[in-house]
């Protein structure tokens, strides 16, 4: 059957909102009123290929296997405009056995078709299942972006942050490597590096330099030097051993003042002379050479402490390191202090320790460091120098990792696939036998209508049927020469078509439903036949011509022919007739939990434009509710209001006439008509009777609903019925 049915763009349909239906029961029911949209639906069931229907579509599984048969005034005349129409091949009587084998296979078709529709059932849950997986995986793998999106390895993710499915398909096409030593951490590391915008080529970390092996051992620190034998003082100097403490006081002579720096005796120039005499030339050389070699140790020293302490070996953490850093230090510092004794005094012999065995354990540390970082600096270099495809490779490393942490997830969502797909390829395979056996009965009941199809017993049926409802005078022939085709007598007048001309709009009404309801029963093809439970049948309006009279006819050969025992796969009724619309709702279930569960009830309205609401069998009221629904419909806005002026003349007919006050809504009307000259024309309109003419109904302006219904009120309340009105308004 038809589950949903859905409208937009076409006639007056033309909501922004397509206008959706749930018609997945055995019957459903449409009422509304003339013009509201009906037809709309039944022609588009009847044509779908119409490129005015683009914007429509319904949901029907295997609709390959059904048959949509539509009755409506297009009906009608496709089939009923040429002389003759065509035939409706039936069952016959005569053989007994081939309609047994006909029944037999109708209903072990209907067998067959309970267990395909299980199976469908089965592999429709069967591939949700698998769909519902395969989005997990999708899901899960996709949550790593969440990780790094907006990070260092944001790059890495562009072209893939936006669909799981585009994130998973890269992740299949990345092949899957042995674990490698780079990891996520690395790579963010690295591309920080890369990306940054002060990045610049990097200096390789230098060895220590300190070669004080010369100074160390410099014969000088091991001489005692002295002053000259020249002077009478040296023999003195000598024995008190202060050539050094005299060499130090001597500077102050000059500004002495004649007297002695140590006891301020007068001293004359020769005693000056001769202790100047003590420190000659080569003495002063020798000092001169000893500050030196205080002054480049001591400058090497320095050096030394900017070097171990610059960016290259500050940022290194290695114990062994800051131990041998910490001993060298203290050697040099004890080597510099001799070296400043021997500086203050030239005449001790000193003795420096040896520092090239300490320079060497510490250059062999900073190596077996700064190997591995010279050569990532130098790897960084050459990468920064091709920024593009460092950052491509570091993408690329990535996704190898991604592939990686989710492989175990991958192979095991694959084994699931695996075995889905397995039970789907059996229930499909168990679907096609089923489909087989089917098409198997088809041809059996094929095979054995055509021993005993024929189009006697549909004329012999529609021409009971027109005798049933009263129609004299008619009836339907086989046409001469032709047996597929019937014409349309009357009496024995010979042509189908004169007959036909001559019919009133009711009886063409009456005698093409009779057609339809048989060819829905059989087929204008007796090799192809479809079975009943898949055909779909859709009735638009067969009264719409019709008197009351022919109502009740048509409603129960509706029911007999189409709604009764739910023989065909869907029955989907449009009238515009709250008298019709009973009719058929009698012969439905009267439990509301059985009518609920075969039948759908939809209430079609047309304000700009058209919409269909569904309704409870509660709801549905006679024509007489039916106005005043409309005008509470207006009143809500959900009905054009143009209808107004005609429903509320309906109304004022019907109830006054039923109360015998004619003649005190005549009075009523003209008062306000007096009382009130902007609605003369719409009291003039509605003082009128049914058939009279509307020549002023063009007069009654824009309609404003709010403006109309406090007028009409007024009316019920000049004659004394406002209660009436006010029940009417509220039910």
């Amino acid at each position: 059957m038809i589950e949903s049915i859905s409208i937009q763009g076409v006639a007056s349909f033309q909501n922004p909102i397509p206008v959706s239906l749930n018609t997945n029961k055995k019957i459903v029911l449409l009422y509304g009123h003339n013009g509201t949209g009906k037809s709309t639906v039944a022609r588009y069931l009847q044509d779908t290929t119409r490129s005015s229907y683009r914007n429509c579509s319904y949901v029907l599984p295997n609709s390959q296997d059904y048959q949509i048969l539509v009755y409506n005034t297009d009906f009608v005349e496709k089939n009923f405009s040429q002389d003759s129409f065509e035939g409706v091949f039936t069952l016959g009587e005569a053989n007994v056995a081939a309609e047994q084998a006909i029944s037999t296979a109708e209903l072990e078709i209907i067998q067959l078709e309970k267990q395909r529709s299980r199976k469908q059932t089965l592999k429709t849950q069967h591939e949700n299942k698998k769909n519902t997986q395969i989005k997990a995986i999708k899901d899960k793998c996709f949550e790593i972006k969440k990780e790094y999106e907006k990070k260092d390895l944001d790059h890495c993710l562009i072209g893939f942050k936006g669909s799981a499915a585009a994130f998973y398909e890269e992740l299949l096409k990345t092949n899957l490597i042995e674990v490698p030593e780079y990891t996520f951490d690395s790579l963010a590391t690295e591309s920080k590096e890369l990306n940054s915008k002060s990045a610049v080529p990097k200096s390789m970390i230098p060895k220590v330099v300190l070669d004080l092996a010369s100074s160390e051992s410099n014969t000088i620190l091991s001489e005692v030097i002295v002053g000259s034998s020249d002077s009478y003082l040296a023999e003195l100097v000598n024995k008190l051993q202060n050539a050094t403490w005299i060499d130090n006081g001597r500077v102050y002579i000059d500004d002495a003042e004649g007297k002695c720096p140590f006891c301020q005796q007068v001293v004359d120039d020769k005693l000056i002379e001769n202790i100047n005499n003590l420190f000659d030339v080569s003495y002063e050389e020798k000092k001169g050479e000893l500050k030196t070699l205080q002054s480049e140790y001591k400058q090497a020293i320095d050096n030394l402490n900017v070097t171990l302490s610059g960016t290259h070996y500050s940022i290194i953490n290695d114990t062994k390191l800051d131990l041998a850093k910490e001993k060298l230090s203290g050697v040099l510092q004890a080597n510099l202090t001799k070296l400043n004794q021997k500086l203050a005094d030239p005449s001790v012999k000193v003795s420096l320790e040896t520092t090239v065995d300490l320079v060497q354990i510490i250059n062999d540390i900073i190596n077996d460091i700064i190997n591995d970082k010279n050569t990532y600096i130098a790897t960084f270099n050459v990468k920064l120098g091709k920024k593009k495809q460092s950052l491509t490779d570091i993408k690329n490393k990535f996704w190898n990792l991604v592939r990686i942490k989710y492989d175990a997830e991958i192979k095991a969502h694959d084994t699931l696939i695996k075995s889905i797909d397995s039970d789907i390829a059996s229930v499909k395979g168990d679907e096609k036998t089923l489909t087989t056996d089917i098409d198997l009965q088809n041809g059996i009941i094929a095979e054995n209508r055509k021993q005993i199809t024929n189009i006697e017993m549909s004329v012999i049926s529609i021409n009971n049927q027109i005798k049933s409802i009263g129609l004299e005078g008619f009836e339907i022939k086989q046409q001469l020469g032709e047996s597929n085709h019937y014409y349309l007598c009357r009496g024995v007048t010979a042509s189908g078509n004169d007959v036909y001309k001559s019919l009133s709009e009711g009886e063409k009404t009456l005698i093409t439903y009779l057609y339809f309801l048989e060819l829905c029963q059989g087929s204008v093809d007796s090799n192809s036949p479809t079975p009943r439970n898949k055909k779909i049948i859709v009735v638009d309006d067969p009264i719409s011509s019709l008197s009351h009279n022919y109502i009740y006819e048509i409603g129960a050969l509706t029911h007999k022919k189409l709604t009764r025992g739910y023989q065909y796969a869907q029955v989907i009724l449009l009238t515009h007739s709250l008298y019709f619309l009973h009719e058929m709702i009698k012969y439905l279930p009267s439990n509301q939990q059985d009518f609920e569960k075969k039948c759908n009830l939809f209430r079609v309205l047309k304000n700009t434009n058209s919409n269909i609401l569904s309704m409870q069998k509660g709801d549905i009221k006679n024509d007489y509710q039916s106005y005043w629904q409309i005008i509470k419909d207006a009143q809500n806005g959900s009905t054009n209001n143009i209808v107004l002026p005609n429903i509320m003349r309906n109304i004022l007919e019907y109830y006054f006439s039923f109360v015998h006050k004619t003649d005190a809504l005549k009075a009523a009307l003209d008062e306000l008509e007096e009382a009130d000259a902007e609605f003369s024309p719409f009291f003039r309109f509605i003082n009128r009777e049914s058939h009279s003419d509307s020549v002023n109904i063009n007069d009654l302006g824009e309609i404003d609903s709010d403006r109309f219904i406090t007028k009409f009120k007024d009316v019920f309340i000049r004659t004394d019925f406002e209660e009436h009105y006010n029940k009417m308004m509220m039910v």
